[in-house]
């Protein structure tokens, strides 16, 4: 959720974190805990909430409900989502997030 003007390189899941690398070297941590979900709801997903054809929307509606609701399943589901063996998907989600614009999609679905 750092380092907004880099490519993120790796990610890596160890002990409940993430563990982010940038292609600026830098490194963030972000524990896999409804903290983290809060900050990932308000910086994702407060301005720019789920939409119909988003790629990651069980995912994006999992943080908002464990965020809001402290919603076991989705605490539960978003837990299995960030674990070992699954850091190819969580780079793209994490990718997909921090670049995220649904201005144009928004203007498909639009009624005229």
């Amino acid at each position: 959720m750092e380092n907004t003007e880099n490519t993120i390189a790796s990610v890596s899941v160890d002990n409940n974190n993430v563990t982010v690398t940038y292609d600026n070297n830098n490194v963030e941590t972000i524990g896999i805990n409804v903290e983290s979900y809060k900050k990932m709801k308000k910086e994702w997903l407060d301005e720019q909430p789920p939409f119909i054809s988003d790629k990651f929307k069980k995912n994006m509606n999992n943080i908002i409900l464990a965020s809001i609701q402290n919603k076991a399943k989705s605490i539960s589901e978003l837990k299995e989502f960030f674990t070992t063996g699954n850091e190819d998907k969580i780079q793209e989600f994490l990718t997909y997030m921090r670049t995220r614009d649904l201005t144009e999609e928004k203007a498909k679905w639009k009624k005229v």
